[in-house]
């Protein structure tokens, strides 16, 4: 019977360890800030992979990750991350404004374009200088 008992323990502490856990994402996305605000960049990756293993759904991580990648040239990583940014939540302006800037780097204007006037319309400050040359 003691044997049951600290099995069905161990089983349920274990269910309870899977899964979401925004709290933990939480922690660990504002100790990849700190790195990635320090120029640290491998390391802010590091825990912004772990804080999208505790919540898959945190868009913050992905848009700072994806500004750490693009920082250490992993620039196709880095859109991937912005767009995922955009599937969680499309209102999150600044990744739309990130993925013109990686566009206009690769000299695709019009995709830059593209990417900017969303920004711009999202409400995104100071777009004058992006969209100017725009169609």
């Amino acid at each position: 019977m003691k044997t049951l008992k600290i099995i069905t323990l161990g089983l349920v502490l274990f269910m309870v360890s899977c899964g979401s856990n925004p709290d933990k994402s939480r922690n660990l996305y504002d100790k990849g800030v700190d790195y990635l605000y320090h120029s640290q960049f491998e390391e802010s990756i590091e825990y912004f992979d772990q804080a999208i293993k505790y919540d898959p759904e945190n868009h913050e991580a992905y848009f700072h990750r994806g500004c750490a990648k693009y920082n250490i040239f992993q620039r196709e990583a880095a859109l991937q991350d912005y767009l995922k940014v955009i599937e969680l939540n499309p209102d999150y302006l600044q990744a739309y404004f990130n993925i013109g800037l990686y566009y206009r780097s690769i000299n695709d204007y019009d995709m830059a374009c593209y990417y900017f006037k969303i920004a711009e319309a999202k409400g995104r400050p100071n777009m004058e200088d992006y969209t100017k040359h725009c169609r």
